[in-house]
């Protein structure tokens, strides 16, 4: 698997990127990222008109700009398909240029290799008149934040439940190399019985492991959800994605961003030095175990966070499962306090209980 690592910033005949905290007041950029926002056709009905093509494959529809990219709802002629087609377009000087193509089209190419429930399809990638070409799968639902800017407030088990089955996919994107370094609510795509698709594998690493100024604005695009080691060009690694993916889940529990301010170099400030509000438990089902998840995996410090993707995961995992158990006993001491029988023996519940108190305090109760 070739990935970006293969290369180095010499390469580029690159001046490094100021660093990222001395950006300025700039204007907040719109978090708002690209990809396929409703339902698409089943194909082009005979004799409507071809925009434009991507080598073999037909644009019909721009559905959105965000970053380096742009994305089409695009027809398969060849294998009579629905698509969608992202090109990566930015200005540089020829060689640069190639190099830069090079980059992006190793990144497309180990996305493509993951093949996973909960990430999007990969099917080619390329060259083209516009430069590199991705061509993936076209999914029938809406991004993350169009939900949660239309209102949208899951319980705090369903978002747990989302959460969770991001860290499923990045924990198999880890295992074979591939760090996101993007993740927000815009690169988690909602399916049908919402199931995520993570969307944008490798694009981002790009821009974070080459300091370019023609990549300003990939690297600088998503700073509510950026990781502080990204922000201060430090190591990145797989628990920079646990970091994105607490931000992530914070603002689904708490119906806000973990860190607010008004310009990119406010934001980054935040980020770097401070510490989100603490979530506050609420009877709607957020209790202290959860909001101690999610702060875990947002410190500032990597070492303090899951060491990885997979642990985040088996927390939120073993945080639904104490909370059944949690529910079933009181079930069950109602029934009592009625004078109805229990619908389980009281071994039963002596084992549910022992249980439930071994996935909240694994080491207190080994």
């Amino acid at each position: 698997m070739h990935l970006a690592s293969e290369f180095s910033a010499r390469d580029l005949d690159a001046t490094v990127l100021q660093s990222a905290l001395s950006v300025g007041d700039s204007a907040l950029p719109d978090d708002s990222d690209y990809m396929v926002s409703a339902l698409l056709p089943c194909g082009p009905a005979p004799g409507d008109p071809v925009w434009s093509a991507v080598g073999r494959y037909e644009l019909r529809q721009r559905l959105g700009d965000g970053g380096l990219g742009c994305v089409h709802q695009a027809w398969d002629p060849l294998l009579s398909r629905d698509l969608a087609i992202k090109t990566l377009r930015f200005e540089a000087q020829p060689l640069r240029r190639r190099t830069l193509d090079t980059l992006f089209l190793n990144e497309a190419r180990a996305a493509a290799g993951l093949s996973h429930p909960y990430i999007v399809t990969v099917y080619d990638a390329g060259l083209c008149d516009q430069g590199v070409f991705i061509a993936m799968e076209a999914l029938k639902g809406q991004d993350l934040r169009r939900a949660l800017a239309e209102g949208w407030r899951p319980a705090p088990h369903r978002a747990a439940r989302l959460a969770r089955r991001v860290a499923d996919a990045l924990a198999y994107a880890h295992a074979r190399g591939v760090v996101h370094c993007d993740i927000k609510p815009a690169n988690i795509y909602i399916t049908a019985h919402e199931k995520p698709r993570v969307l944008d594998f490798g694009i981002a690493r790009v821009a974070h492991r080459v300091a370019l100024p023609e990549l300003e604005g990939l690297l600088m695009g998503s700073p509510h959800y950026m990781a502080p080691e990204q922000i201060l060009r430090g190591t990145v690694d797989a628990r920079s994605d646990v970091f994105s993916l607490g931000a992530v889940l914070y603002e689904m529990l708490a119906g806000r961003k973990a860190f607010e301010g008004d310009s990119v170099h406010a934001i980054h400030l935040a980020v770097a030095q401070c510490r989100p509000p603490a979530l506050v438990p609420h009877p709607n089902g957020l209790d202290a175990e959860l909001a101690a998840l999610v702060h875990r995996a947002m410190a500032r410090d990597p070492d303090e966070r899951f060491a990885n993707a997979r642990e985040f995961s088996q927390g939120l995992r073993c945080w639904a499962q104490a909370r059944r158990s949690q529910r079933h006993l009181a079930e069950e001491a109602n029934r009592l306090a009625a004078g109805r029988e229990p619908r389980e023996p009281a071994h039963a519940w002596a084992q549910a209980l022992t249980g439930w108190m071994r996935r909240l305090h694994p080491v207190a109760s080994s």
